[in-house]
């Protein structure tokens, strides 16, 4: 047998041991490690116009795969002025059902962006809503 042909046969041989050799585990759906797809989808829900001086609340509704998420590593709300400078970070807990909840007050007029920072399944994602205070 030349070397050529051996060669050839050996090539094949891994080729057709790489392409047969999985096991034939079912996924875990209820892993995030696993290697199911997961999605990270957050609902932002600000009220739109408001009074200087109001307290309101802000909630991000997350879901994964359709999913509620009550364990979430990590959900924030920056507050944000006209010019885009931070003026506050608030840390949220979870409340029910895929919510995370604050309470916020906005002390002057202006035109604020509020963007939820949520952090799950290692993925990120920060939907933002526009408020406008009067």
């Amino acid at each position: 047998m030349n070397i050529k042909t051996l060669l050839l046969a050996v090539l094949a041989s891994v080729f057709l041991a790489a392409c047969g050799g999985g096991d034939d585990e079912e996924m875990n759906h209820d892993a995030p490690e696993s290697d199911e797809m997961r999605t990270l989808d957050v609902e932002l829900f600000t009220p739109d116009h408001i009074m200087s001086g109001e307290t309101v609340e802000m909630t991000a509704h997350v879901t994964s795969n359709e999913e509620d998420v009550t364990d979430a590593e990590h959900v924030m709300f920056e507050v944000q002025d006209e010019n885009a400078e931070t003026v506050e970070e608030i840390t949220a807990e979870h409340s029910e059902n895929g919510e995370y909840t604050v309470e916020y007050t906005f002390d002057e007029a202006g035109t604020y962006t509020v963007i939820s920072h949520v952090d799950a399944f290692s993925l990120h994602t920060m939907p933002s809503s526009e408020v406008i205070v009067e």
